[in-house]
């Protein structure tokens, strides 16, 4: 009984490590978000292809966070996001309502992950965990254009991302 709970435990560990939502994908680009002297996160894009072609099912995009953010100021700040790139529009308080209530407050060193399925929908994960999903594929072109839009808030870090030059 005890060599069966052994096996089912290092079953469930192996099947938990494998299901990495950038594990089968190859990166595309890096980029760090600065801000005046303080480093907020590192973020990472990944597509099947290693090549960034627009928003496809399989692009991920990983955040590692350098600084404790409270929920409310990633709500916040999303909302102001898609107000400057003229994308907030019907549905995006209820969009803001999920990610709420699926966010956690961040604290250095936590990974947040948007993986983008089959049918455009977006699937979050915390520090290798699934935290929900968004079916809504308009939701998630928004979300990820606050990073990927030519129009972002931080033209560099776009460019790094997509794999072009800085």
């Amino acid at each position: 009984m005890r060599r069966l709970n052994v096996f089912l435990l290092s079953l469930l560990f192996t099947t938990t490590l494998a299901a990495s939502p950038t594990q089968n994908l190859n990166p595309v680009g890096s980029a760090t978000l600065k801000v005046l002297f303080w480093t907020i996160y590192d973020s990472y894009l990944y597509t099947p292809n290693g090549i960034y072609d627009g928003v496809e099912p399989g692009l991920a995009l990983q955040i590692n966070y350098r600084r404790n953010i409270s929920r409310s100021d990633l709500i916040d700040r999303t909302r102001g996001e898609w107000q400057k790139l003229d994308l907030y529009q019907t549905g995006c308080e209820e969009w803001l309502g999920a990610l709420e209530a699926m966010w956690p407050n961040l604290k250095r060193g936590d990974e947040l992950i948007l993986q983008v399925d089959k049918d455009l929908n977006s699937n979050f994960f915390f520090n290798g965990e699934l935290i929900g999903s968004i079916e809504d594929s308009r939701f998630t072109e928004s979300f990820l254009a606050i990073w990927l839009s030519e129009n972002s808030s931080y033209p560099r870090l776009r460019n790094q991302l997509v794999g072009l030059s800085g």
